[in-house]
């Protein structure tokens, strides 16, 4: 009786079940370390992204205190001289705090690391 060829898994015929193991694992290996680092990444930023907030938040309700009505942008706040050109007005991932004053109380707006407002990763500083 003749022996049959082994088996194979690939296109190739000749990658055995244990190198495409051993690549499938180095390939998970990688994966995982990417993940570490990203998330490693967005750990370490989001005080300066308070620190701006709350700075930014100061300035809205100082900016407040001196006008009846309304709710200051950001533009504002650098044109009344209340933030400096070179203060930050944006998060740690690249995106414009939106300020919001709802009548009773004043707060800064992050979308956070996924970029998109109204998330579960939205940071929000308030004020009264």
């Amino acid at each position: 009786m003749k022996k049959s060829a082994p088996r194979t898994f690939s296109s190739f015929g000749k990658v055995s079940r244990p190198v495409v193991i051993a690549v499938a694992g180095i390939a998970a290996l990688f994966a995982v370390s990417a993940i570490v680092v990203a998330r490693a990444g967005a750990e370490e930023m989001p005080g300066e992204t308070v620190d701006a907030a709350r700075q930014l938040l100061a300035a809205a309700k100082g900016w407040q205190s001196e006008h009846a009505d309304g709710c200051p942008t950001i533009s504002q706040l650098v044109e009344d001289g209340k933030l400096d050109e070179s203060d930050r007005t944006d998060d740690a991932w690249g995106n414009r705090f939106r300020i919001i004053c709802d009548g009773t109380s004043t707060s800064v707006h992050s979308a956070g690391p996924d970029r998109r407002a109204g998330t579960k990763d939205d940071m929000n500083v308030h004020g009264s």
